[in-house]
């Protein structure tokens, strides 16, 4: 198995949604500086870097990350090339068999520059999520900071997904990933009472 690491490294000073708390590692304990052994400390958003959205994020009734069921984050995936398409649309879906893959990826490589937060992203057309949920997927992936753009207020995607029952994965990188199945491995923190949590993300392929 070749396993493709997807996610983005969290580290202080990287680029993160506007507003939002600014990623910060530091060592609170240092071998060099005399103590027993190395100890870091990480100050993150839940919405830091590679991360889920719990449905609690966007919908004060939904689930919240402790809450989700686990196994969606785990199991076939279809990696599907958007690049050059600034809409997601079900024409460009109804192209894919998602009957053994409930688990969607969408590859645009939109995101050129990894220290510059981007300004716009290609978005799911407003049927996509009813579409995705009535061809059996669970989970969307994205390799953009959000499934709405980036000053949206009423999030209506977010609503969408929620309707259908679909779980949203954000800021994924692909660039390295060629359109296909894999497995999918996006793990998040047990976070009691979370709005959203980072995930180590990985495709396995063979």
């Amino acid at each position: 198995m070749k396993f493709l690491d997807i996610t983005r490294p969290v580290f202080s000073g990287m680029p993160v949604w506007p507003g939002d708390t600014p990623a910060e590692f530091a060592f609170v304990a240092t071998k060099a500086g005399g103590d027993s052994c190395n100890v870091g400390r990480l100050r993150v958003s839940v919405h830091t870097g590679t991360h889920a959205d719990a449905p609690f994020h966007y919908n004060d009734t939904g689930s919240k990350m402790d809450e989700v069921p686990v196994a969606t984050y785990v199991g076939p995936a279809r990696v599907v090339d958007i690049r050059g398409h600034a809409t997601i649309t079900t024409a460009r879906l109804a192209l894919h068999d998602f009957t053994a893959t409930p688990r969607v990826l969408f590859k645009s490589d939109t995101w050129t520059d990894p220290a510059v937060f981007p300004a716009s992203w290609p978005l799911m057309a407003a049927d996509v999520p009813a579409w995705l949920a009535a061809h059996g997927v669970k989970l969307v992936g994205l390799d953009v900071p959000s499934v709405d753009h980036l000053t949206s207020k009423d999030l209506p995607i977010h609503h969408a997904c929620d309707a259908a029952g679909v779980l949203i994965l954000e800021n994924l990188d692909l660039h390295a990933v060629d359109p296909g199945v894999y497995e999918l491995i996006a793990l998040p923190l047990r976070i009691r009472g979370g709005d959203g949590s980072p995930v180590r993300a990985v495709l396995l392929s063979r």
